[in-house]
């Protein structure tokens, strides 16, 4: 026992619980006339290279403007960016630390960090503020990219992430006319892909400016008729694979519906279905939801057992587009009824168990 023993410590101690905590960021925050080789954040606690929930330290951070993924140099405690052609002179620059980052231990920061600095003797103060939603879904877009391009500058991005609430800003801004564009960035590459959803505003800025961007996705193939169901005699349920124009809304000129003998049914009126209660209480977007569905009023009921051939003729969607397609539906013959009971028949015996076996 004495010869196994050694003095020091015991081993263990407190599990650390706490993400990394920011001790210094260099240059400091609002410094204007310099040109550092990198901003360096500095942490009280060595710092993972794996990132929780992004791929690696770079789509944590984001140089604003931008010109391309940033440089990010993982040094234990301490994290360097710098952009990847170089500071640009007489420039403000915002760079921005994401929720996400770790320690070792698997601790992680959900807040971010935001520095600013100018390679020039100002910083702009304008700034655009908004929210950027999923429009067809009517829900807010997390971790979105939000670009603003000066018209003058064709070469300037500037750009910024949504929060969990799905807000952003863009600050430091000259001021003048900007392109802003929302995307949902899926696959966190920091570019519009195909399929993602989009928006983009005009913004003429002197010091402020709050908008609303709605995204969707700019489908160029049109909305198709998916499905159609008999609610009804009288009544019809029409669902397409995409969502249909808010300014261009279908009417009982775009719905025909004929019998399988070719006969007719006049279409009384067209209509939206009714809203989605389950929204109340949550953010969403300020104009209407652009309906995936129609409810069909027929001026005579559909006849059982009969097919009908539903078409809807130039549905336009979100961008315009204008497609036509149909469907078969049939509607659905009456139940019988059960058969009403003899009074005068005997009745049916109840079945009764079989006995129990007799014992030996």
């Amino acid at each position: 026992m004495a010869a196994c023993a050694s003095p020091g410590s015991p081993p263990g101690g407190p599990v650390d619980t706490q993400a990394p905590e920011i001790v210094r960021i260099a240059p400091d925050s609002g410094r204007t006339g310099v040109t550092p080789r990198a901003v360096i954040f500095r942490f009280d606690e060595v710092v993972s290279e794996r990132p929780a929930g992004a791929a690696s330290l770079n789509a944590l951070f984001m140089i604003s403007p931008r010109d391309g993924e940033p440089r990010v140099g993982w040094g234990r405690n301490e994290i360097s960016v710098r952009p990847r052609r170089g500071w640009k002179p007489n420039t403000a620059y915002t760079v921005t630390l994401l929720p996400g980052l770790a320690d070792l231990r698997g601790n992680v920061r959900n807040t971010g960090a935001v520095m600013v600095f100018s390679t020039g003797q100002t910083i702009p103060e304008g700034r655009i503020t908004g929210t950027l939603f999923d429009w067809t879904e009517g829900r807010i877009l997390q971790r979105a990219l939000v670009e603003a391009r000066p018209r003058t500058d064709t070469t300037t991005v500037y750009v910024t992430a949504t929060d969990s609430a799905g807000t952003f800003s863009i600050g430091n801004l000259p001021a003048g006319d900007y392109e802003v564009r929302g995307i949902a960035d899926a696959n966190n590459n920091r570019a519009l892909d195909p399929r993602e959803a989009w928006d983009s505003v005009s913004v003429s800025l002197a010091d402020s400016a709050d908008i609303e961007l709605l995204a969707f996705v700019h489908d160029s193939i049109g909305a198709r008729l998916a499905s159609v169901a008999v609610t009804d005699s009288v009544t019809l349920d029409l669902r397409f694979d995409n969502p249909l124009s808010v300014q261009s809304p279908l009417t009982a000129a775009h719905v025909r519906v004929v019998a399988s003998d070719s006969t007719p049914v006049p279409v009384a009126s067209v209509s939206p279905p009714p809203p989605d209660t389950a929204v109340a209480g949550r953010a969403v977007p300020s104009r209407p939801l652009p309906p995936r569905a129609i409810i069909v009023k027929l001026a005579s009921p559909l006849q059982p057992g009969v097919d009908y051939r539903v078409s809807v003729n130039d549905a336009a969607n979100l961008i315009g587009i204008t497609r036509s397609s149909d469907r078969l539906v049939r509607a659905p013959a009456p139940t019988p009824l059960p058969a009403a009971a003899d009074p005068t028949a005997a009745p049916v015996p109840t079945p009764q168990p079989p006995p129990p076996p007799r014992p030996w």
